[in-house]
């Protein structure tokens, strides 16, 4: 199975954040199109993209609501979200990970830009300039020159 595509609805989830609360997609799309991204601490292109997600959620987080899906257990994810100084909402996705299977995860991090009908808009995974500058508009996350690569794979 491979990561779903643009067109497709999104599957169903329901998961709880760090402190418990739990958030479903269902609950999701009344408030606007959202951001789910998937990932694992220990990846070390996740540790490139979130920074800039981040900046994303400071910049145009009333525009722009961003879902992380940790694949870790609370501990590494608490670490991770504290490490990178992460204020959006952070769910977690158990073992055997199903959400993760329903969306057809093989590499992190992967990045779903999700409408108000639950149609994926963008599916793509690593690090891209390209998909975080799309999320960010009009906000530039990047400048010429930057020494970043385009794309990193995850």
């Amino acid at each position: 199975m491979s990561q779903i595509p643009t067109g497709v609805v999104a599957p169903e989830f329901e998961l709880k954040t760090l402190d418990g609360r739990v958030i479903r997609a269902t609950s999701l799309p009344a408030s606007g199109a959202f951001v789910l991204v998937f990932f694992k601490a220990s990846c070390p292109t996740c540790q490139l993209t979130f920074p800039f997600l981040e900046r994303i959620h400071e910049e145009r987080g009333t525009q722009v609501r961003i879902i992380a899906v940790s694949q870790d257990d609370v501990a590494e994810t608490q670490e991770f979200v504290e490490r990178f100084n992460i204020r959006f909402d952070v769910v977690l996705d158990e073992h055997p990970f199903d959400v993760s299977n329903a969306y057809g995860i093989e590499n992190v991090p992967a990045i779903f830009v999700i409408d108000e009908d639950r149609k994926i808009q963008l599916s793509d995974y690593g690090f891209s300039k390209a998909t975080l500058s799309t999320i960010a508009q009009p906000v530039e996350l990047f400048k010429l020159n930057d020494g970043l690569p385009a794309i990193r794979p995850g």
